[in-house]
């Protein structure tokens, strides 16, 4: 039964690769839009604003606790709880965002690796998203592919419309089986991902305090691009993600594999791959690594036009 389940998933793999490719295309215009098109500024927010401190106004406390969605049975100990790894994760994104605030020092946010309108994103996945944590990979892997969870799971993050972050709370990872995970989401998943973790850097990932996986559903990108107008400063914050509603069952992931199947081995092995012919542009998308290794900041007080980094990439200039 096992068996032609596997069968199965491989077969629908291809369809799920064939909506990621779309998803992420559709991603990467929208991310095109806010960083040459119409570039989100720097200083848009304020260094106050929630997607800066993490704090509800409604309460005054940390929104990052009250938008844990699940939480597995731990099956070993672990240093921290899961609300101080939460803390460190999202503490960490919310001061990307504070880059790119307004503050009396700095009206337009500091100069940065990354422009304004990546720190701002990072805003909608910190305050509004939600939060799924697991012991490890394998405990996520056994999670993921139980159909019960996993139907669970997407139909919370479609009816909610929030982008969800997957947090492991074992920190001693081994990076070549993280590589393994992203793959395996982006083929359970028409959507694309981010392994991001306090070790090397992997595929697309980024460095993190605590090994996460984001699923980028897309629910950042009409919040991010509302920051344009002051008006809708406070109307892009979502209320706290509401307990008991969702994933309530208490034997997940007992129908779910704990081992990796031939479709999400091959990703890993082609991004790799992929990755390695762009030489030393590496694994960062939407900057330049080059320019970024040679100390290169953005200044958002003069950001870059698409016009002068069209002329760049013309004369081949790093």
């Amino acid at each position: 039964m096992s068996l032609l389940r596997d069968i199965r998933y491989c077969l629908f793999a291809v369809l799920n690769w064939i909506g990621h490719n779309i998803h992420n295309m559709y991603g990467i215009v929208n991310v095109f839009d806010i960083m040459w098109l119409r570039p989100l500024s720097g200083g848009l927010i304020k260094e106050d604003h929630p997607f800066v401190t993490g704090i509800d106004p409604e309460d005054g406390n940390l929104i990052w606790y009250k938008n844990i969605a699940y939480q597995s049975k731990r099956k070993k100990e672990f240093k921290y709880s899961d609300e101080q790894i939460v803390h460190k994760l999202m503490s960490y994104l919310s001061k990307m965002v504070e880059t790119s605030s307004s503050s009396e020092l700095f009206p337009n946010g500091r100069k940065n690796r990354m422009p304004p309108a990546v720190n701002y994103i990072h805003g909608t996945v910190h305050y509004n998203g939600v939060s799924l944590i697991f012991d490890d990979f394998n405990d996520a892997l056994e999670h993921f592919t139980d159909p019960v969870f996993y139907r669970d799971f997407l139909y919370m993050i479609m009816k909610e419309k929030r982008e969800p972050t997957i947090i492991f709370r074992d920190k001693n990872y081994d990076p070549e089986e993280f590589a393994i995970f992203s793959c395996f989401m982006k083929t359970r998943f028409p959507f694309f991902g981010n392994p991001n973790g306090n070790k090397k850097r992997l595929h697309w990932g980024t460095p993190a305090p605590w090994p996460a996986f984001n699923l980028i559903a897309g629910w950042w990108i009409k919040p991010t691009k509302q920051l344009r107008r002051t008006e809708n400063h406070f109307s892009v914050l979502r209320a706290p993600f509401v307990k008991g509603v969702y994933l309530q069952k208490r034997n997940y992931g007992e129908l779910g594999r704990s081992h990796y199947l031939f479709p999400e081995k091959l990703w890993s092995k082609f991004t790799y791959f992929r990755i390695r012919l762009r030489g030393d542009r590496g694994g960062m998308y939407f900057t330049d690594k080059r320019k970024v290794d040679k100390g290169f900041l953005y200044d958002p007080s003069n950001l870059i036009s698409l016009k002068e980094r069209m002329y760049e990439k013309i004369m081949g200039e790093i």
